[in-house]
């Protein structure tokens, strides 16, 4: 996850030494601090260190009896501000320790792909039947964006665009709950929507006929193109390199998700109103009860 390094701070940290001199800081004073047995000579740890608002670092490996750690992985993180309701949420390991969570977002059906960083709060909680997960919390770590301009819209686009997303809402309510005339009644919708796109896209550019999209690059890698429009923006300061990082709420294909991405990563300048298309991989917490 080197290439994510970047998306909370620590653009400029490219050389080993650095890099050597904040692992054994996160070691030393970690902001939040997780164990689990992995066998009988060694625990799983888990080390947060925040280096500004949301932001930092997570070392994972594994710590012998004699208090030797044997790191596995060390990943940028950001915590979200906002919760996501999801109807299902699975997960999968990949490697060791290396979890991939796959859920589907309440209000619109999309399905979501990110990596799981509450690893130990998980492997202790999967086995408990009474366990209940309230949501999920997500950021995007972003390499690469761009700000650009917003699809334009009269009162009356804005008013009818609210009519059709609350009638969408519904009608996935009733095709979740087995309706299958509202499942039919959303197919030919969006077999609709793909068509008039192709028509207009003959003469009209692509970002004036396309106002979002959340689109998998790779699946078990958690990588998303993103194009949306921002509706909160944040300035964070990493602590360490003193990189500003900007946070933003991006809504996207009816859904609201949060992204980080390095200033000096993102062309132009984010504003409320204006839209982000940029690279994300997905990252973030479920949150158990």
């Amino acid at each position: 996850m080197e290439t994510y390094m970047s998306a909370v701070g620590f653009k400029s940290t490219t050389k080993k030494k650095q890099w050597d001199q904040i692992i054994d800081q996160i070691l030393k004073s970690a902001t939040k601090k997780f164990v689990t047995n992995h066998d009988k000579d060694h625990v799983f740890i888990e080390y947060f260190k925040e280096y500004g608002q949301r932001i930092g670092i997570v070392l994972r490996g594994l710590l012998d009896n004699d208090k030797d750690i044997d790191l596995e992985t060390c990943e940028p993180y950001a915590e979200a501000k906002y919760m996501i309701d999801v109807s299902q949420v699975e997960v999968e390991e990949v490697e060791e320790y290396y979890y991939f969570a796959v859920c589907e977002e309440e209000q619109t059906g999309t399905e979501i792909v990110f990596q799981l960083q509450n690893v130990i709060e998980y492997l202790e909680v999967e086995d408990e039947q009474e366990a209940f997960i309230e949501g999920i919390k997500i950021v995007g770590l972003s390499s690469k964006g761009t700000v650009i301009l917003p699809v334009e819209k009269t009162e009356s686009d804005l008013e009818y665009e609210k009519e059709q997303k609350e009638w969408r809402r519904q009608l996935l309510k009733r095709a979740k709950e087995g309706d299958e005339e509202a499942q039919e009644i959303l197919d030919m919708e969006a077999e609709e929507t793909a068509e008039i796109i192709e028509e207009r896209l003959q003469y009209e550019d692509f970002l004036s006929v396309v106002e979002g999209y959340f689109i998998p690059i790779e699946y078990l890698d958690a990588t998303y193109s993103v194009l949306g429009t921002i509706v909160e923006v944040e300035t964070i300061i990493n602590s360490k390199s003193k990189e500003k990082v900007y946070w933003m709420l991006v809504e996207t294909m009816e859904m609201k998700i949060e992204i980080v991405i390095n200033e000096k990563e993102l062309v132009g300048t984010p504003l409320v109103g204006m839209r982000f298309m940029g690279i994300c991989w997905m990252q973030g917490t479920i949150v158990f009860s």
